[in-house]
């Protein structure tokens, strides 16, 4: 039995909880606000299907309470990471395998010839230093899911979550991918876990901003010849960005089109964080893009247009939520 812990047990994060607790680990969970508080009540609830399982989690208010652990998954949103990774004790960081799930790119990648952080990412270095010791395992999550109530996560879809190891260390990988334990969920060793990353980027740095800026589903879009445009010029130009960096994609812009509209009517992150008055991920997602597309001389006409106009609809929305 391994001691987990998860910061941040929203969706994402409080799916691999909830798998971490059925492979029989010591699972702690950060959250916040009403969600912590059902937890701390009544346990964290998995839903699945039909399937339907109370279980029982330690808590902790912050990541300064996590204390003592093998595995210790990130799962915040990017904006967040910096101040949600705070209060880490640096022990903690010394000893635990450190998995950070997120959203477009991470502060860790560096396009090839590139020493320094992106801007758009870890600005001012502070994610470079903090993590400097850590033994990390990346991830890339390729399933849905959400948190319908409180104290309550509930996976969508199947899919799968791809490991790749920052530092070639394959222990790490291997004992993180053995702690699932085969518990539902598809768990994949890349070779090249950067190549995986930007491979979701290119559809993330399309559909998710003309998402939240017009409101509509993946279905939606998909729908609509004119936003399919603006999706498809979007995702070439990410593509042609990360080809300049040695990355290779499985699918043309075409292909990855006719599999967003095979998936259907799903609405997309930055939409559901635009309706609730959050912030957005778009600097990890539309800003780190947009940087090396200047470093490495690729013209992202429409990704820079996307990125002014869905920060401005980000700001209205949160300014609203705030008066």
């Amino acid at each position: 039995m391994l001691r987990v812990a998860v910061l941040g047990a929203g969706a994402i994060g409080g799916v691999i909880a909830a798998r971490m607790a059925l492979a029989g680990h010591a699972t702690t969970v950060v959250a916040r606000g009403a969600h912590l508080q059902a937890i701390e009540a009544t346990g964290l609830r998995f839903r699945e299907g039909d399937r339907d399982i109370l279980l029982e989690v330690a808590t902790a208010r912050d990541a300064a309470a996590i204390g003592d652990a093998d595995l210790l998954f990130i799962c915040v949103k990017a904006h967040d990471f910096e101040a949600a990774t705070r209060a880490l004790d640096p022990a903690l960081l010394g000893s635990a395998i450190v998995v950070p799930v997120l959203n477009g790119l991470p502060w860790w990648y560096r396009p090839p010839g590139q020493a320094a952080p992106l801007r758009a990412t870890d600005p001012d270095a502070v994610l470079a230093a903090r993590f400097s010791e850590a033994t990390m395992v990346a991830a890339v999550a390729h399933f849905a899911a959400d948190v319908p109530e409180p104290g309550t996560v509930r996976q969508t879809a199947a899919g799968r979550l791809v490991l790749g190891a920052l530092d070639g260390c394959g222990e790490a990988i291997a004992a993180v991918r053995d702690a699932f334990r085969g518990e539902g969920l598809e768990i994949v060793v890349a070779t090249d876990i950067a190549r995986e990353i930007w491979i979701k980027l290119a559809g993330n740095v399309a559909f998710n901003p003309v998402s939240a800026l017009t409101g509509a589903t993946m279905a939606e879009i998909c729908a609509n010849a004119d936003l399919l445009a603006i999706v498809r010029r979007a995702m070439s130009e990410c593509m042609e960005t990360g080809t300049r960096c040695g990355i290779t994609f499985p699918l043309s812009p075409n292909e990855r089109i006719e599999m967003a509209r095979a998936i259907g009517g799903s609405k997309l992150s930055m939409l559901q964080d635009i309706e609730r008055g959050r912030p957005i991920e778009a600097d990890a997602i539309i800003g780190a893009v947009a940087e090396i597309g200047r470093l490495k001389r690729v013209p992202t006409p429409t990704i820079d247009m996307l990125q002014a106009l869905v920060g401005e609809r980000a700001l209205r929305a949160h300014s609203g939520r705030q008066t």
